[in-house]
């Protein structure tokens, strides 16, 4: 009874919270194995109703990582790319002509054919990608979990980049 009306309720809001905060992790890792382009900063970002969930700066190379975590039951698409664009274009940091780079972490993997229309700047980490960057085996990843779709040049090096594109 307790479950259900208290905890039940407010659980996926809590696992969400959660979830981000593994992401923001899984962004620092990134960076430490050299997978990723190096941010001095990395850290959530909000200015009046705009917040995004991981944004990382390098301002010795006008660079930003703005990223959004999703824990949702359905596939990451076209809306969320659209919404975080939107977003980047409201942040103020830096020169005009910064580098942007984006990213976006998925608990249920992304929509069939989003990576068609996103260009080498974006990075897509499913619970897949995710084992693989903290060092799990993949056994620690249940069956019929989201299949990776792809790195991109945000969190790979070009010396890692063959292992990791897919």
């Amino acid at each position: 009874m307790v479950y259900e009306g208290t905890i039940e309720p407010s659980l996926p809001d809590h696992v969400a919270t959660t979830f981000e905060d593994v992401c923001l992790e899984a962004a620092w890792e990134a960076v430490r194995r050299g997978r990723s382009d190096p941010y001095s900063e990395i850290g959530r970002w909000w200015y009046g109703e705009d917040e995004i969930d991981i944004v990382g700066l390098a301002p010795s190379d006008d660079r930003i990582l703005l990223s959004e975590c999703t824990w949702t039951a359905a596939p990451v698409g076209h809306d969320l790319v659209a919404t975080l664009e939107g977003k980047a274009e409201r942040v103020r940091w830096g020169p005009a002509d910064w580098d942007e780079r984006f990213a976006l972490f998925s608990r249920s993997g992304f929509a069939d054919g989003l990576t068609d229309h996103l260009g080498e700047e974006w990075s897509l980490f499913g619970v897949e990608e995710l084992a693989e960057l903290f060092g799990a085996p993949s056994r620690w990843v249940g069956a019929g979990s989201p299949s990776p779709i792809r790195w991109t040049y945000s969190f790979s090096t070009s010396a890692s980049a063959s292992a990791w594109d897919s």
